[in-house]
């Protein structure tokens, strides 16, 4: 059975909204959830996958929507 992704919309938000948002959403996501990331700060595109390599998580996948971008985070720690 899929979990439906936990969808967090951070556009028109700055640092360091998106990045308190992440983190708060991962403390409570279950292994194996997945968060979609929505939203338009430049500084995020640095930020987010600064959170989730100091975490341990499996690298985001990133899409450019436009103006926007959208992070697909999983829940998964990196081994190895």
């Amino acid at each position: 059975m899929d979990i439906e992704p936990l969808v967090i919309d951070v556009i028109g938000l700055r640092c360091p909204i998106p990045v308190q948002r992440t983190r708060k959403a991962l403390r409570t996501l279950s292994p194996g959830g997945v968060i979609h990331l929505i939203g338009d700060d430049p500084e995020s595109l640095h930020d987010i996958p600064a959170l989730i390599d100091r975490l341990g998580l499996t690298e985001a996948e990133i899409t450019e929507m436009g103006t926007n971008w959208l992070y697909v985070i999983r829940n998964v720690t990196v081994t190895g």
